[in-house]
């Protein structure tokens, strides 16, 4: 019994002194000695009691010690967090992930730069006439673009190539708070054909097709731009361009409108569709011209050329259909243009082309398509050179033609194949390399000329 009640009492006592030594109280630690001396507990079961206190004791300090430094560093880390956020508050947010772009603290500014390099080689087969083999720089252009007071868009971007006026691509302003619609305004890209539309960054091939030089170019406008993820529209009113300028005469007036639809527009598939339409009036001018290279810029050779011809006014039409299919892209484009002649007695004339074009990718890569702007974007390749990849590859073939002959003009009419390779090391390098084979020409002023061009670009855009 006296054993049992010794340890009862060990039990009993050991707990309290443990709470009352933690806790620092005094009251506990007397009774602790009270009983030791009436003899209710003995020296050795006094001297257990107060070792196993002083250790719960120790073990209870290290255990608040430890929860206060946590507590201390997270007070001191929400501390300097909230310091950090109040100094940067007010500090721009900056990307460099493929792109620079700066953009203030609250969204209301933002301003990205970029630009491209193309740089072409060609050799010409020399047949009826001497094109000439030769380089180029094709494109460099540096731009600036973003936004203002959040619901104004701006884009500036000018071309070295070019010297003064005539190196201005891009010079616009457009309002977009108007639900999906936006207006655009200033020198920019008329709205037609789907080649067009998509950049030259993008195109399938080094040049657009043959029946481009039906398409309008950049002028001075504005226009209504809407779309969504399967749908785009834009439409609007355009003079012409900044290296145009009418004098004292009139300049050509014109209105130009581009709807596509896409019923399918997947992560793997996309089926394209659409139709522009253009029309102008020649203005004082009267007069109006059509002519082009043969799909390759080096030479300053132009197979199909009407020359200036007299024109009242004209108008364009085009439709364009596209599909991709994984790897496979099926691309095609039919355009003309109908002239109505300004002299009397000359006959209105029309002049139409087309082209397609089949793409494969060899890698497992794929064109990105834009639902909302009807065109093509760039090829992101699934594994880039330097990341264990060995970037995107691509192979393709185009056939196209112009018919620039109707009436009293005989501007010539040509028929291209070529064949295509591009390599995507990355999302900002491009090199390609093109076969061009001039099938036929008929009429102008090199008719029977069937050159074989060879031509390559390296291009980089960031």
């Amino acid at each position: 019994m006296k054993l049992t009640r010794t340890l009862l009492l060990l039990l009993m006592c050991g707990s309290w002194v443990s709470s009352a030594l933690a806790g620092d109280n005094a009251a506990l630690y007397a009774l602790l000695e009270a009983l030791h001396e009436n003899g209710t507990i003995d020296g050795p079961t006094y001297e257990v009691i107060k070792q196993v206190a002083a250790r719960d004791k120790e073990q209870s300090n290290a255990q608040a010690d430890a929860q206060t430094a946590e507590a201390v560093q997270a007070e001191v880390k929400k501390q300097v967090e909230e310091q950090v956020k109040a100094a940067t508050a007010d500090q721009p947010t900056i990307s460099t992930k493929g792109k620079f772009e700066v953009t203030s603290a609250d969204g209301d500014f933002s301003v990205r730069l970029g630009g491209r390099i193309q740089a072409d080689a060609a050799l010409y087969d020399t047949d009826v006439v001497d094109h000439g083999d030769g380089s180029e720089i094709r494109r460099a252009r540096l731009f600036m673009a973003g936004t203002l007071w959040r619901v104004w868009d701006y884009k500036f971007q000018y071309d070295f190539t070019g010297s003064g006026a005539d190196g201005i691509a891009d010079a616009y302003v457009s309002y977009a708070d108007l639900g999906p619609a936006e207006i655009q305004v200033g020198h920019f890209k008329e709205p037609f054909s789907l080649q067009n539309m998509t950049s030259s960054k993008y195109t399938n091939f080094i040049e657009r097709g043959l029946p481009h030089l039906l398409v309008p170019g950049r002028n001075i406008g504005a226009a209504v731009n809407t779309g969504a993820n399967n749908w785009s529209a834009s439409a609007g009113l355009f003079g012409t361009g900044i290296d145009d300028p009418a004098g004292n005469s009139d300049e050509s007036l014109g209105a130009t409108g581009r709807v596509t639809y896409a019923p399918i527009n997947n992560g793997n598939q996309v089926v394209h569709l659409g139709g522009a339409l253009s029309y102008r009036d020649t203005g004082q001018d009267k007069t109006l011209t059509f002519s082009d290279r043969p799909e390759s810029h080096v030479t300053d050779i132009r197979l199909v050329n009407t020359m200036a011809m007299d024109a009242d006014s004209f108008y364009r039409y085009g439709v364009e259909a596209a599909w991709v299919y994984d790897r496979l892209t099926l691309q095609g484009e039919y355009m003309g243009v109908s002239v109505d002649r300004a002299v009397a007695g000359n006959p209105d004339v029309d002049f139409d082309g087309y082209y397609a074009e089949i793409m494969y990718f060899l890698t497992n890569d794929q064109r990105t398509y834009s639902g909302s702007s009807g065109a093509f974007k760039s090829v992101k390749p699934n594994s880039a050179v330097g990341y264990g990849g060995i970037g995107a590859w691509q192979i393709g073939a185009r056939i196209s033609n112009v018919d620039l002959i109707d009436g009293d003009i005989n501007g010539g009419e040509e028929d291209n194949l070529t064949l295509g390779l591009n390599w995507f090391p990355n999302a900002n390098l491009r090199l390609s390399a093109n076969y061009i084979k001039v099938l036929d020409t008929m009429g102008g002023a090199f008719a029977g000329d069937e050159p074989d061009i060879f031509t390559v670009r390296g291009q980089v855009e960031f």
